[in-house]
């Protein structure tokens, strides 16, 4: 099956199990590359990894062992990896905010574009002290993006976490009154209870 397809697969239809059968006895770096990430979203770490070292893909490898728990050598990970990579910069950020070390500082975009999906992955994960450690850290975050309590609370609604993510939303809109998302999210939590 061609390149094309299988990325179709994965992005599109999230046919996971399909993939994993129709790659199972590829050799090609690509494949290798995307079954690495289809174990990462499956909370599979250690395959995830061991297909990213198969890939060479360091990016992967250095967030599974963020994933693990593994700090300092995920830092070690990626520090050498592309320093033009924002994902790169970003996990490298925070892991500086869980480790309350921090030196470096995020962009807005880089808060916009992979804030929610490393949450995402630390919930999966249970990585609940890395998740209250960032929680911790969201009005060092705001100078960066004022929007990262609406990010934030998205995350937490997903995970049940409604009374965090309500606190969260009406600090939300003491900033950003006017943020139709922010109205709906709170509306959506006070017509449940």
């Amino acid at each position: 099956m061609k390149k094309s397809e299988i990325e179709k697969l994965f992005y599109l239809e999230k046919n996971y199990s399909r993939i994993k059968e129709l790659l199972k006895d590829s050799s090609e770096s690509w494949s290798f590359n995307i079954l690495g990430k289809i174990f990462l979203l499956e909370g599979d770490c250690i395959n995830a990894y061991n297909y990213f070292m198969k890939s060479n893909f360091q990016y992967g490898c250095g967030y599974c062992k963020f994933l693990q728990g593994e700090l300092e050598e995920a830092e070690n990970i990626f520090q050498k990896t592309d320093n033009d990579s924002s994902a790169s910069r970003w996990i490298m950020i925070l892991i500086q905010i869980i480790t309350d070390n921090i030196t470096k500082s995020p962009t807005y975009f880089q808060i916009r574009n992979y804030f929610e999906q490393d949450m995402e992955m630390l919930f999966l994960y249970n990585c609940y002290d890395y998740i209250k450690k960032v929680v911790n850290k969201i009005q060092y975050l705001e100078n960066y993006n004022r929007e990262i309590y609406k990010y934030t609370a998205r995350v937490l609604l997903n995970h049940n976490c409604i009374d965090i993510a309500e606190k969260l939303l009406k600090k939300s809109l003491d900033i950003c009154y006017k943020d139709p998302e922010t109205h709906y999210m709170l509306g959506d939590i006070f017509t449940q209870q």
